[in-house]
């Protein structure tokens, strides 16, 4: 099973440049406390500023169009937005208590069909303790697979808190975009 083939350089990757400052920049603190209300947010802010990017917007607001799914164990997996018809996908988790790993995995299904993935994933507050460890460089094993992730497969994680960080030196958005 191999991956879409992808460079970091022309439109997709100016795309994900772009996309990156709208993620980082993106209020997670103030849009909900379930995954929809993220999603539409994040859905609503690429539509927004679609005609910033090269290519098409996609999200499942617009509903002229739709997200390219992928196959793969005799099931369609559908990201939840994109930008391109194979250049950028974007799937958004609210991590409450698990789905960490799921959310890693269904990430790697997605580079089968698309360039890049942005894999967004919003802290729920009880699982406060594990944004800030993860913040601090607690979890470096951690660390080390979203780096490789997005330095040798072009999958780049978010990890985003849906709560106000009101600790000094931690950062609302730790990112691995490079």
């Amino acid at each position: 099973m191999g991956h879409k083939s992808s460079k970091r350089r022309g439109n997709i990757w100016n795309d994900a440049i772009h996309l990156n400052e709208l993620i980082v920049d993106f209020p997670f603190a103030t849009t909900g406390g379930k995954e929809k209300d993220f999603e539409r947010g994040i859905a609503t802010s690429l539509m927004v500023s679609k005609k910033s990017f090269k290519n098409p917007v996609i999200t499942q607001i617009d509903k002229s169009t739709s997200v390219e799914s992928v196959y793969c164990f005799g099931k369609h997996h559908r990201p939840d937005m994109a930008i391109g018809k194979d250049g950028i996908s974007i799937e958004l988790k609210f991590i409450t208590y698990s789905g960490l790993k799921d959310a890693i995995g269904q990430a790697y299904l997605y580079r089968i069909q698309y360039k890049f993935v942005f894999l967004v994933l919003v802290i729920n507050e009880s699982r406060k303790d594990m944004y800030l460890d993860i913040a601090q460089g607690k979890e470096m094993p951690l660390n080390e697979v979203l780096e490789s992730l997005a330095s040798q497969h072009n999958i780049f994680t978010y990890i985003v808190p849906s709560f106000l960080i009101k600790k000094p030196g931690i950062n609302k958005c730790i990112s691995f975009f490079k």
